[in-house]
């Protein structure tokens, strides 16, 4: 008999406390519905207790909630990526490479798994990456690195010897298909000091005859500004890019190209007129999206 008043009583009042949270929470703000519903839940399984722990909480949540977290959550997954496809080209690019540094200290199979994979990953710079199995104290990983350097030094090489015999003054394509060649040799940090002055003069060779043929090629003219300064001769790159910007005002390239090179050296003077021309001139839709970041970092506005 006392069982069944006991299960009467909490029958009764869970309905009671259905019938109350109902009309409460239609008269409620949405946002703070979940906590009278929370107490409800309490309140279903622990009568008279429930109640008391409930107003207490709902108190100390009326004193002390807030929803800046909420606020700031909502900014986070707001946040404008930029560049997101480069973001996921670099992703996959780096997906499976071990942190270079590390790999080096980690069991023989994996040092030359780690070294053998830039064989065959399009990673920019992959010389300074050997550089670490050639520093190597083992002598299997530094002829490991030294092999795969040789590999790519060899392949580079081939590209650049198939790209000139394709090589036709008279189709303009051409030559883009050698300069990046060229371009991707250079940034690859497989040269030394003497390898890179051949590639150089080299390079400038053709990019010389080129000049030649197509004087005001956009693309002849950032290969030569880039190669100026890669050479040292600051004067020279920037008067190219200077050109880049006469014969194309509303493209970004030749600005953004200059902007670049003041920026990494901190020379603010130089910057401010070359973002008012920039804006003058070009359009933000023709303006890519990687180097609007540069842009937004600089005026602290997103263009």
């Amino acid at each position: 008999m006392m069982m069944f008043f006991v299960l009467l009583f909490f029958l009764i009042h869970a309905v009671i406390v259905f019938l109350v949270t109902k009309l409460i929470t239609v008269r409620m703000d949405p946002a703070q519905r979940g906590l009278v519903k929370w107490i409800a839940l309490i309140c279903y399984f622990v009568p008279l207790l429930g109640e008391l722990f409930g107003l207490v909480s709902w108190l100390i949540a009326r004193r002390y909630a807030s929803d800046k977290t909420l606020l700031d959550y909502d900014d986070y997954i707001e946040f404008d990526v930029v560049n997101l496809e480069g973001l996921q080209q670099q992703a996959a690019d780096n997906i499976d490479l071990v942190p270079m540094g590390e790999a080096m200290a980690m069991d023989a199979k994996e040092r030359k798994q780690s070294i053998v994979r830039l064989t065959t990953t399009s990673i920019a710079d992959s010389g300074k990456y050997l550089q670490f199995g050639l520093d190597h104290a083992d002598s299997e990983t530094v002829h490991y690195a030294a092999t795969v350097r040789n590999t790519l030094y060899d392949r580079y090489e081939a590209t650049i010897k198939s790209r000139e015999e394709q090589l036709n003054p008279g189709h303009v394509t051409t030559y883009y298909h050698l300069i990046d060649a060229f371009e991707a040799f250079i940034e690859s940090g497989l040269l030394d000091d003497s390898m890179q002055k051949r590639i150089f003069d080299r390079f400038g060779s053709y990019l010389q005859d080129m000049r030649i043929q197509y004087p005001t090629d956009a693309t002849c003219l950032k290969a030569c500004g880039k190669l100026a300064l890669a050479k040292g001769d600051v004067a020279d790159g920037l008067g190219y890019y200077e050109r880049l910007i006469m014969h194309y005002p509303e493209q970004a390239d030749g600005y953004m190209l200059a902007i670049e090179y003041h920026f990494t050296r901190g020379d603010w003077t130089k910057l401010a007129p070359l973002v008012t021309q920039l804006k003058t001139h070009v359009a933000p839709d023709d303006i890519p999206d990687d180097k609007r970041y540069i842009l937004d970092r600089l005026e602290g506005v997103e263009l």
